[in-house]
């Protein structure tokens, strides 16, 4: 997929954000190209969003042990964020080439700990972009 100068910067820039610690980059880079196309800033948002909570619940999960009061929650939180990003995946993919498509499909979509695990390399990128867009807000209001 051939992506906007615009997209190649922000990616970019965030990549430099994160002292160069994006897990998907590509497909994160993929992700904003296809949102900016197709769908509006409020569907990105919430895109966003789904990624940020699913990297801190993971992050919380990954301290706790599995038998510690409040993990089942944890748990049921990470399934619902998982879905949720899910959702978001399999929308955009109906903007997006075969190609992509399937690469997304075959990457993100599978239940499995290797999907489960490429959902959570993309939502750490996510929670890089969300912490982004925070940092940029809070600037511009001091």
């Amino acid at each position: 997929m051939k992506l906007s100068n615009d997209t190649i910067a922000v990616i970019e820039f965030l990549d430099e954000y994160s002292k160069s610690n994006l897990r998907k980059k590509n497909d994160l880079a993929t992700l904003f190209e296809l949102y900016a196309t197709y769908l509006d800033a409020d569907q990105f948002n919430r895109l966003v969003f789904s990624g940020k909570s699913l990297w801190n619940i993971y992050s919380k999960f990954k301290k706790t042990t599995r038998n510690a009061e409040g993990s089942e929650l944890l748990i049921k939180e990470l399934d619902r964020c998982a879905n949720e990003i899910t959702e978001h995946i399999k929308v955009i993919c109906n903007y997006a080439d075969d190609e992509i498509k399937n690469r997304f499909e075959d990457i993100y979509l599978p239940v499995t700990k290797g999907g489960f695990l490429n959902l959570i390399d993309l939502a750490h990128d996510l929670s890089y972009f969300k912490e982004l867009q925070t940092d940029t807000r809070r600037k511009s209001q001091s």
